[in-house]
């Protein structure tokens, strides 16, 4: 028992220990609670980042369909009132079109008198909420949620005044109702993390679009009415906490879509398990507190152990050399003779420590100044790539900015174009511009397909196709051209050519591509050929011509974003410089592989490569 007393130095060894392990558990406690904090925070900002995201996908389908709306009311047969050929124009549309559960026109008195489906007997609409708005604001009006009266499905539907030609009178609304379905679909490849949910509902709580359990949602008001009336109240970016129909607790982040937050036609919630946000700090806690608990007890055995061992003499030989470590002296040693007994074996213990913890305490200054260094370069990494992703982006939204009005310059000179009063210097004025609007379309679609490609948001369709029969048609779409300069055209497919797995438009843009630039840089009566053969589970594709050719320096560059080559040749022709980066991209994106063999004056071959159905089976 008189080891046991507080005089005992073994005993005052355990209570320091038991005393230093307190202050570690407060803190350890303290560490988990800031965490939480600060994991819900980045969960509140990520949700909202991911709302905001979902909002932009769909103010972009509104737009698709204001722009698809705009285009209808400027036809012939809509603004004739032609039944027939617009019900024959609006289902080829619609097949075009399947996000859309219908198409159609109603006139002024609320009758509708074409639509993509048919009808069985006469449609009233003109109690519909998206025909009163297109008629009070005489604009594109978004409606709210009903099930169709001609698709008995439960739809969005847009309308947009067809005026007269003075833009005064109101002849019709033509409308166009997303099928709702579709629209969920969406929200299922919004990228989630697991048991969060997704929910788009409009002006009155009525939900759009629901993930997961879309199915029994739609239609339906929102079943969280906390959040409900948070984004009612609030209409604009907010957050709050509340739980699930599942009783879940969830952090939910709203923003508005379809307008500004005081005029929105709709709202998209996401909700993230709170479980998922503090998931982290949990485990960070039970990992400090399982090692606190072992660094503990071992502390307290090593404690026990040695305060048998310690006599005065040598505990103070050393504390004084302890001491000395602890200022930073790791090369000091007890001096305490070596022999058998226990005290000997400590010292030589502890001289084997000093002698550790200075070859540790080296090699952690080794190891603290190469992860300084790491992190530099980890930062300077992030920082490049934050760079080139803002770059990608800020390309994409004004190519996107531009697209809009330049494909209106372009309707209107094509419709003055249409007019035979106009000639002479005129017509040639109206001709230039249409030329040069069509050039800058061209390049404001190849940055938006770069810009897509980039960041990989571009979807293959791919099928069986047959290049047998794409290249002849094809070739056969650019010979005019082609015949224009007097230059010869020939095909060389190999018997019984297999089959690719490709995306029949994307392959119509490769090799549109490298015609287009076979041509462009082959003289006057040179020839162009383009050949494909089976090549070990591809087929492989070669357009060779008779052109001006390569030198080796651009040769290295030719896949290079706004790389031009020099044009050596009599005729003068001008590129973006995109389309064989675009090219390039898109044979990758399919697993081929492009290639290039050239020299100057001895013209160029571009050979691509697609896997066969075969293989890619």
């Amino acid at each position: 028992m008189a080891r046991l007393s507080l005089a005992s130095l073994r005993t005052r060894l355990l209570l320091l220990v038991l005393l230093a392990v307190i202050p570690a558990l407060g803190l350890t406690l303290y560490t988990n609670l800031e965490e939480r904090q600060l994991r819900k925070t980045q969960v509140q900002e990520q949700a909202m980042r991911l709302s905001r995201l979902v909002s932009a996908d769909h103010e972009r389908l509104i737009e698709d369909a204001r722009r698809l709306l705009v285009t209808l009311a400027r036809l012939p047969a809509v603004r004739d009132r032609n039944p027939a050929a617009c019900n024959a124009l609006f289902a080829d549309l619609l097949a075009q079109h399947s996000s859309y559960a219908n198409l159609g026109v109603i006139d002024a008195d609320g009758n509708a008198f074409c639509s993509a489906l048919p009808m069985t007997g006469q449609v009233y609409a003109g109690d519909r909420v998206y025909f009163r708005r297109a008629i009070e604001t005489r604009d594109f009006a978004v409606g709210e949620y009903q099930i169709g009266r001609i698709t008995g499905k439960a739809t969005l539907v847009f309308g947009y005044p067809v005026l007269d030609d003075a833009g005064h009178v109101l002849r019709a609304v033509v409308f166009a109702a997303l099928d709702l379905v579709w629209l969920n679909q969406l929200a299922s490849q919004a990228g989630l993390p697991p048991g969060s949910m997704l929910t788009v509902i409009d002006r009155n709580g009525t939900i759009l679009s629901r993930y997961p359990d879309g199915g029994k949602w739609i239609g339906k008001l929102m079943p969280e009415p906390l959040v409900l009336k948070a984004i009612l109240s609030q209409k604009g970016n907010g957050t709050i906490d509340a739980p699930g129909t599942d009783g879940i607790p969830r952090l939910f982040s709203f923003a508005p879509f379809g307008g500004t937050a005081q005029s929105a036609n709709a709202y998209v919630g996401v909700g993230i398990p709170a479980a998922v946000a503090f998931a982290g700090a949990n485990q960070i806690l039970a990992r400090n507190i399982a090692m606190l608990v072992l660094v503990a007890g071992l502390a307290l055995a090593a404690a026990w152990v040695g305060g048998n061992l310690f006599i005065v003499r040598q505990v103070r030989a050393l504390v004084g050399a302890t001491k000395r470590v602890a200022d930073g002296e790791l090369g000091v040693r007890t001096g305490l003779p070596q022999g058998q007994g226990e005290l000997s074996q400590l010292a030589g213990a502890f001289d084997q420590m000093a002698e550790s913890l200075d070859r540790a305490h080296e090699r952690r200054l080794r190891e603290e100044e190469l992860r300084r260094k790491n992190y530099q370069l980890e930062q300077q990494n992030l920082a490049i790539q934050e760079t080139n992703r803002l770059k990608t982006e800020f390309v994409s939204m004004v190519s996107h900015e531009l697209r809009t009005p330049l494909t209106s310059i372009q309707g209107y000179a094509e419709l003055l174009l249409e007019d035979e009063q106009i000639a002479g210097e005129e017509r040639e004025s109206l001709t230039i511009v249409k030329k040069n609007a069509d050039r800058l379309l061209g390049l404001i679609n190849d940055l938006l397909d770069l810009s897509r490609m980039e960041a990989g948001k571009i979807d293959l369709h791919r099928t069986s196709l047959d290049l047998a029969c794409l290249i002849p048609e094809v070739a056969g779409s650019l010979r005019p051209l082609i015949e224009a300069k007097r230059q010869r055209l020939r095909l060389d497919l190999g018997d019984a050519l297999p089959a690719v797995w490709a995306d029949a438009d994307r392959v119509t843009q490769i090799l549109t591509n490298l015609i287009s630039n076979a041509h462009k840089y082959t003289l006057v009566e040179g020839s162009i050929t383009v050949a494909a053969r089976r090549d070990n589970g591809f087929v492989r594709v070669d357009v060779s011509d008779t052109g001006i050719g390569l030198s080796p320096e651009e040769q290295t560059q030719i896949f290079t974003k706004f790389f031009r080559v020099h044009d050596r040749s009599p005729q003068s022709s001008r590129g973006t410089g995109l389309g064989l980066v675009i090219t390039r991209l898109l044979v990758e994106l399919h697993g081929g592989r492009i290639t290039l063999s050239s020299a100057p004056g001895q013209g160029s071959t571009f050979s691509f490569t697609l896997p066969a159905l075969e293989a890619a089976a």
